[in-house]
């Protein structure tokens, strides 16, 4: 399975290529509550709001478990004591990739920043 972030469906509905379509219809890919509270920002109308919705329905979606938030705050004290601060959101999104056991299919840095700390987190390339 794979954790898609926002930017990825983002750039793929404002640019869609060949190669990325490839990916969303042979990989197994989940979302979470974070990308879709994120895509949902973005919207510019209700019924923005609901076509997003529509077309995020399919994915399954990955979501914290309890125990998970305690592992969140671990890894964001890992973060700071080594001088790296990324957005609580992306913490929040690399936590559920490693507790899930998937990959993370993103082009945001702030991942590769995490997985300087936290090797465990797999990132898709």
């Amino acid at each position: 399975m794979v954790l898609v972030d926002t930017n990825i469906i983002i750039g793929f509905w404002r640019h869609p290529d060949e190669n990325t379509a490839h990916i969303f219809a042979t990989e197994d890919i989940a979302i979470c509550g974070v990308v879709k509270a994120e895509i949902l920002h973005g919207a510019h109308s209700l019924g923005d709001c609901k076509r997003i919705l529509t077309a995020l329905a399919d994915f399954p979606c990955l979501d914290m478990r309890p125990a998970d938030w305690e592992i969140l705050g671990h890894n964001l004290y890992l973060l700071r004591s080594h001088g790296i601060t990324v957005p609580f959101q992306d913490a929040v999104i690399a936590t559920i990739a490693i507790s899930n056991h998937t990959s993370l299919w993103t082009g945001d840095n702030h991942f590769t920043m995490i997985k300087t700390v936290l090797p465990e987190l797999e990132i898709m390339v």
